[in-house]
């Protein structure tokens, strides 16, 4: 009977452990989902890197990793699982190479297990996590779309720092937060390092938070301001145009005159709009992504209109135009023309970057770079939506007063899109504004200070109207870019270094 009750014991035991451990995990996963992507509440990921740390760190090797890559894997998926034209298997590919790079520095604290006694040992984590993160960033066709830096858009304080140190310096606050706490868990009851610990991470954040205070309260654009008014088409007026017709001869004539007609009434409502807010005060007007359409043969037609309104009502006029070349695989012409007050055409740009799966196959990008000009209300540059996501492509508009980002989004990735935009201008220190069809627009100052906002899904006139600062900032991460990423890179191999000599110290001793 004793033997019978202490084997129903071990078994309710064992059976507790392993709810628990489930528990555990399904706790995990639940926090992942909201530590990034389309989900994110800012407080979530230090939470979450910090107790699978602490799982890892108590699991075999292949277990830690392998709990690390799934939870991770998980949590972006449902994150950013969000592009409605992209087929099934990419979000898949790009969430396992994703959690790869990111499990990645799990797998190399494991190796250091024997060597935690120094508080140094702490920068070894969010070392590798910084390091891993900017690789598997350059190599993403996505962009910097879930970087861990993005989790902390609501904290504008914080987000100060990336001015001089950029995306990296984010992660390795909240990365070092993880490894700090375990640390100081394993220190039980020695309250001097608890304290010390305690002291140098508070420290550091603390004078993050004061950068940030000094330079959103005292570093300000005080100033003056352009009033401009950024415009995206009504939806009803929206037009396609049917390649195939076009380019079949029998019906060549008749699709034309339809895309022509549809085209004609979509264009000259922007240009009346346009006018109306010239009318209202509006010295600098522009239009959202492609939200004018025409065919190429017809695109001269279209910016002679843009010139004369601009010379005629004495404002800068951006014209967002997709132009059709039905005649070439690649039909899409993603532009950005610019016409000063004068009618004259000072910048024709070219989207930088086509987005991967929907329209890089379809996009003729002649690849004209970001071009800037000197106005009256100072240096002025622009680019096209997907551009923004990538920080060293965005380092070409350093100088820039004022950027202007025409863009297009879709209902599910508008918030997180948008999110994602202002930290260019904290990087660059220019003062921006992103028109956004079927998404979020938005007007910012240098420090990512909204300015102005509208949701085109509830707005009915779809008319952003900014009064923008004129003079923008110089940045030292304008300056010296990615220094920070090389910084971890040698602080990593330094500690490494110490660690091994040190643990070499203890053994002779």
């Amino acid at each position: 009977m004793t033997s019978l009750l202490y084997k129903l014991l071990n078994t309710v035991k064992m059976i507790s452990s392993v709810v628990k451990k489930i528990l555990f995990v399904v706790i995990l996963v639940f926090v992942s989902v909201f530590s990034n992507g389309q989900y994110v509440v800012f407080f979530a990921l230090w939470i979450f890197m910090a107790i699978l740390l602490f799982a890892v760190r108590r699991l075999k090797r292949w277990q830690g990793f392998l709990l690390a890559y799934l939870s991770i894997g998980i949590g972006y998926y449902i994150g950013f699982n969000f592009v409605p034209f992209l087929p099934i298997a990419i979000p898949i590919i790009v969430t396992l190479i994703f959690s790869l790079f990111y499990s990645i520095p799990y797998l190399i604290d494991s190796f250091f297990r024997n060597r935690r006694k120094s508080f140094l040992s702490t920068l070894i984590f969010p070392c590798s996590v910084v390091l891993l993160e900017y690789a598997y960033h350059q190599i993403n066709q996505f962009g910097t779309f879930g970087h861990f830096a993005y989790t902390q858009q609501s904290q504008l304080l914080l987000l100060q720092s990336i001015s001089i140190f950029g995306l990296g310096y984010i992660t390795f606050l909240i990365a070092w937060f993880a490894s700090v706490s375990n640390w100081i868990y394993e220190q039980k009851n020695d309250g001097k390092n608890i304290k010390k610990a305690l002291l140098i991470y508070s420290l550091v954040l603390g004078l993050t938070v004061s950068f940030g205070i000094y330079r959103v309260k005292f570093q300000a654009s005080n100033h003056e301001t352009i009033r401009i008014a950024s415009i995206s088409a009504i939806d009803s007026l929206k037009t396609g145009v049917d390649i195939q017709g076009i380019n079949d001869k029998k019906t060549e004539s008749d699709v034309k005159a339809i895309t022509r007609r549809n085209t004609a009434r979509l264009n000259q409502n922007l240009f009346d709009r346009s006018i109306k807010e010239a009318e209202a005060g509006a010295k600098l007007v522009f239009w959202a992504e492609g939200n004018a359409v025409i065919l190429k043969e017809d695109e001269k037609e279209l910016y002679e209109k843009a010139s004369k309104v601009a010379s005629g009502q004495s404002i800068y006029l951006g014209v967002g135009v997709a132009v059709i070349d039905p005649s070439k695989s690649k039909f899409l012409e993603n532009k950005f023309v610019l016409f000063d007050n004068k009618g004259k055409k000072v910048i024709d740009y070219w989207k930088g970057i086509s987005v991967p799966g929907a329209e890089e196959p379809i996009s003729n990008n002649k690849g004209t770079g970001i071009q800037k000009i000197e106005t009256d209300y100072g240096t002025i540059a622009g680019v096209i939506c997907f551009d923004l996501d990538f920080p060293n492509y965005m380092k070409n508009a350093s100088g820039s007063d004022i950027l202007l980002a025409p863009s297009n989004d879709w209902k599910e990735v508008a918030k997180l899109h948008t999110d994602m935009s202002k930290f260019r201008a904290i990087e660059q220190g220019f003062n921006f504004i992103r028109q956004t069809s079927l998404g979020i627009s938005i007007g910012t100052d240098y420090t990512g200070k909204v300015i102005s906002k509208m949701n085109h899904f509830n707005s009915d006139e779809k008319i952003l109207v900014t009064q923008l600062p004129t003079k923008g900032m110089n940045t030292i991460y304008s300056w010296i870019g990615d220094t920070f990423i090389v910084f971890c890179m040698l602080l990593l191999i330094l500690t490494i270094i110490i660690s091994k000599k040190k643990t070499k110290e203890q053994v002779n001793n």
